[in-house]
């Protein structure tokens, strides 16, 4: 059988299926360009979210950058800074820049302060209008990260040769302690030194003295006096070894220091307080015993809250002679003068109540004695004075609070603090314990031994409630 086959091509079919082909091509094409796209756009919107983000996050920044420079300058002694009159440049890229103000108002007592700081980024940097904005509002509190000593020196603490005894409870040093005659005892509970003598072997005590532990402590379960050096304990016994009567912890390497014993008068006066009506008159007109304030209640004691430092309008430019008189300290007192500098005095002060009285003084200290009323309740007495070149002679470690030896010192209530230097010349001491306590940048003792005391600190006085190393911090962050 024969078969025969033709095979024939549609020309129109081949048109078609072509076209088909070409439609679902391009229509592939057009659904990917359009992933593609759809993609770069996507990832186009992501890049510039990403940009946002860093941006606001950077303006952010800038704020706390504003913050934190304010909260630098109060603990740079500018507690009165009230913030940037205009935009401070914090950063400033190739493409953008950042900038910050901040404003400094009052909180709700004078150791707060409410910092609202703006960061603020400009894309490009040289635009006018920013765009991106973040304001936070920070909490800033002034408060203590520890508190005081019975003795603390923030550098020497120096015993001269006519010192007997000397008692106190605590002693902290930043530097270094020496002791000048054999016959002296210093004795102590704890002792703390955290400096060091590069003159005496790298001593941190040094001296012929003697380390003495008490005959009793106030600390249940003590029975040992704590040494506490960053180098060598160089008085022996016990030098650098416990025994029975020390426990001894030497060459402990660093050891933390006090950064500041500094308490602004604004630290206990807030606005409650105001200036006396009188003036320093207060102190220096009437009967023998003045009450401060003049007016009970009133708060007025401030003398005068005027100016800075040192006023010429308190007593003789600037000099208040105290004399013998008794001051009765119903409220926390600050005054702009320095006390008894041209000629010692020998006043009486006394606190009525439990709570602590500051008495802030802008100049220096200059008694013969100072005495406390029995049953008087605590006393703080700030110095921030220069050490006066009137003391070089006798205070070689500056005397810008001094305590003669002009008559006999029974102040057990009274503490002395001064951010400077405090001197102790031939000091007689009526009663055992004889003052509250003793702080300053260096402390130089050269007391009148067995006259009829010796130097002893009262160990009941509440150091606890002086605070040191006060510093601001933040302690509330908003993001508004």
């Amino acid at each position: 059988m024969n078969h025969n086959h033709k095979i024939t091509c549609d020309p129109q079919r081949a048109n078609t299926q072509s076209g088909m082909i070409l439609v679902s091509i391009m229509s592939i094409m057009i659904f990917l360009s359009i992933i593609f796209v759809g993609m770069f756009s996507l990832a186009a919107a992501n890049l510039n979210r990403a940009k946002g983000r860093i941006y606001s996050l950077q303006a952010q920044y800038a704020a706390e950058s504003g913050a934190d420079e304010a909260i630098a300058r109060f603990n740079g002694g500018n507690d009165t800074y009230t913030g940037t009159t205009s935009e401070i440049q914090v950063l400033s890229a190739s493409t953008y820049r950042a900038t910050y103000t901040v404003a400094v108002t009052a909180g709700a007592d004078s150791k707060e302060k409410v910092l609202t700081a703006v960061g603020r980024v400009y894309s490009p940097k040289n635009a006018t209008t920013s765009n991106y904005k973040r304001t936070i509002r920070v909490i800033a509190q002034r408060s203590s990260s520890s508190v005081t000593s019975s003795v603390v020196s923030r550098n020497i603490l120096a015993l001269d040769t006519s010192v007997k005894t000397f008692y106190a409870k605590d002693i902290y040093v930043n530097g270094y302690i020496t002791i000048a005659k054999n016959s002296t005892d210093l004795i102590a509970e704890n002792i703390i030194s955290a400096g060091k003598n590069t003159g005496s072997t790298n001593c941190s005590i040094s001296g012929i003295g003697n380390l003495v532990k008490p005959s009793a402590f106030t600390t249940a379960g003590q029975t040992k006096t704590n040494i506490t050096t960053a180098y060598n304990n160089c008085i022996s016994p016990p030098g650098n070894s416990s025994n029975a009567n020390f426990s001894v912890n030497a060459n402990m390497g660093t050891i933390g220091k006090l950064q500041s014993t500094y308490i602004p008068w604004s630290q206990y006066m807030d606005s409650s307080y105001g200036s006396a009506t009188n003036g320093c008159s207060d102190w220096s007109s009437g009967s023998s015993t003045q009450n401060i304030p003049k007016t009970n209640g009133s708060k007025l004691t401030h003398y005068p809250d005027s100016g800075a430092n040192v006023s010429s309008a308190c007593g003789t430019s600037g000099d208040l002679n105290l004399g013998s008189t008794r001051y009765n300290l119903n409220a926390n007192a600050h005054i702009r003068a320095s006390l008894c500098a041209a000629s010692a005095c020998s006043p009486t002060f006394y606190n009525p109540d439990s709570t602590i009285k500051y008495l802030f003084v802008e100049g220096t200290v200059n008694f013969n004695s100072v005495q406390t009323v029995a049953g008087s309740g605590p006393i703080v007495l700030v110095v921030y004075g220069a050490d006066p070149a009137s003391k070089n002679s006798i205070c070689p470690y500056g005397g810008a609070a001094y305590l003669g030896g002009g008559g006999t010192t029974s102040a057990p209530a009274l503490y002395m603090l001064a951010t400077n230097g405090v001197c102790l010349d031939k000091t007689k001491f009526s009663t055992d314990p004889a003052l509250g306590g003793i702080s300053g940048k260096n402390i130089y003792i050269a007391t009148n031994s067995g006259s009829p005391h010796d130097l002893k600190m009262d160990t009941s006085f509440p150091v606890n409630q002086i605070p040191i190393d006060l510093t601001w911090r933040a302690v509330r962050y908003l993001r508004l």
